[in-house]
Parts: C-alpha cells; structure tokens; sequence
C-alpha cells in the first residue's frame, strides 16, 4: 500500500513515507530506526501484551505442577 510524502509527527520538518505498522503514523527514520517500524507507543504496548502472556503461561504453569 503506498503512502503519500507525508510530515513526521514528532518532527514537522522532516518530510518522510514512513509509517509505524501498528497505528499507521507517519514517523521519519530519527524516529523509527529498528527493523519493526514500530513507533515508541506501539513498542510499549506490544511489550505490555508480551508480558501479561508471560504472566499468563507461568501462571498456568504453576497450578498444573500444585
């Protein structure tokens, strides 16, 4: 799907295609510079998730063992 040229949202000079693959917001390569092109909220929220399924696994680990 391309993307028009569009600005970035932390940096409005900087003109970028870019764009966090989760909330689809434009961000310049300052900004996203890891092989995800995820921007910072979407990374803490995917991390939120990865942690209560970890929670979640090792919870139901331990009832099965008692």
């Amino acid at each position: 799907m391309p993307f028009l040229m569009t600005h970035c949202k932390k940096h409005p000079d900087h003109k970028t295609e870019t764009h966090c693959k989760l909330c689809l917001e434009p961000y310049c390569t300052h900004c996203i510079s890891h092989p995800l092109h995820l921007c910072e909220g979407c990374m803490y929220k995917v991390g939120i998730v990865i942690l209560i399924v970890m929670i979640a696994i090792s919870f139901m680990a331990w009832m099965s063992v008692i």
